[in-house]
């Protein structure tokens, strides 16, 4: 009896140093290429809004939604996707209550466009401080070109502000000079003003018409909060003090340009004043087709949404950013009534065709 117990606790210990060391080979061992995906992830996506109301917002999202269903079929892994935020832009402080409420959700990624980037480096910066990838889209924490807040965020996709200004300003002479309208007059600008940063859309094409046409006077920026019957009430008094001296009208986000569109319509002055928008939505859609808007300056709101989240995922598989750099900006792109039908300007104005079924 006793040759058995020793013989049968012989053969343990040698099975014991068996597995022992089939352990450390797996262990040392080269992980393949796709290890990270191979075990099923599931990954956690909330896309802090600053308005779910507005289209553009919505645009964004599209991207968003379809880059989830292309990074699951891609890498095999599962992205439970939501979305928190306040009604309007103008709710700042609902805004980083949504930002605090998705910190304390624990979720992998949160991706954000902010009105308040000054308040929103601290919530930022506590996400990153607790493992969550934090991408941005559109709006973010600091300009392009600044590195202040680099360790807050993970990816910024953006369009530069001095970008838009600038072709607007372009696009409103282009357009004056083909409707053979003399370059003298009055110029009304509109803005929300609830993101300051935006600020350079104004500047830079008061600073292009400035340089090119000087005989035109460019009128001081009304504010409307991102409220479009204020946007519009400020346009028709514009339209009833200067009349028809009154020779372009620009809008530096979706909502003012609705208001501009609204006003320019009741007026009946659609062929007496030049008319350029920034960012779409269904209402600027219908009046640039209709001929009360005459050119949108749009960005990519698709892109950015994608590759938002696109970043993300691919950021937590591989451990790193994949982009080579922090801040990627891409140009903009002025649609009017006349190319709006055309594919490419199409999709960007009005990326709901781009919804995957």
């Amino acid at each position: 009896m006793k040759k058995l117990l020793v013989l049968l606790l012989v053969l343990a210990m040698a099975l014991s140093l068996v597995a022992c060391g089939a352990g450390a080979d797996k262990a040392t061992s080269e992980p393949s290429p796709s290890a990270a995906v191979d075990a099923a992830e599931t990954y956690d996506v909330v896309w802090v809004t600053c308005s779910t109301q507005s289209q553009f917002w919505q645009y964004q999202q599209i991207g968003m939604e379809n880059a989830v269903a292309d990074m699951e079929a891609q890498y095999g892994v599962t992205i439970n996707f939501s979305t928190v935020g306040p009604a309007t832009e103008a709710e700042t402080e609902g805004y980083i209550r949504a930002f605090e409420n998705a910190i304390a959700s624990k979720p992998d990624v949160i991706i954000s466009a902010t009105q308040v980037p000054d308040s929103t480096v601290t919530v930022s910066k506590e996400a990153m401080d607790q493992g969550i990838i934090v991408n941005f889209t559109n709006c973010g924490l600091e300009p392009v070109g600044s590195t202040q807040y680099a360790d807050c965020y993970n990816q910024f996709y953006t369009t530069s502000s001095a970008d838009v200004g600038k072709l607007a300003g372009q696009q409103m002479l282009d357009m004056l000079k083909a409707a053979n309208s003399p370059l003298k007059g009055y110029i009304a600008m509109e803005f929300s003003n609830v993101n300051a940063s935006l600020q350079p859309r104004m500047d830079e094409f008061k600073a292009y018409i400035n340089a090119n046409a000087p005989d035109i006077i460019v009128l001081d920026t009304l504010y409307n909060n991102n409220d479009m019957e204020a946007a519009q009430a400020d346009i028709e008094n514009e339209i009833a003090t200067y009349g028809d001296e009154l020779i372009g009208i620009y809008g530096a986000n979706n909502i003012s340009g609705d208001g501009i569109a609204l006003a320019v319509e009741n007026a009946g002055i659609k062929d007496k004043v030049i008319t350029i928008g920034v960012d779409s939505d269904s209402t600027e859609i219908a009046a640039l087709k209709a001929g009360t808007l005459d050119s949108i300056i749009v960005q990519d709101a698709y892109g950015q949404g994608y590759n938002s989240v696109k970043n993300a995922i691919e950021t937590l598989i591989n451990g790193k950013n994949p982009e080579s750099e922090q801040q990627l900006a891409v140009a903009p792109v002025a649609v009017t009534t006349q190319n709006m039908a055309e594919e490419k300007y199409a999709a960007l104005l009005d990326p709901t065709i781009l919804k995957k079924k």
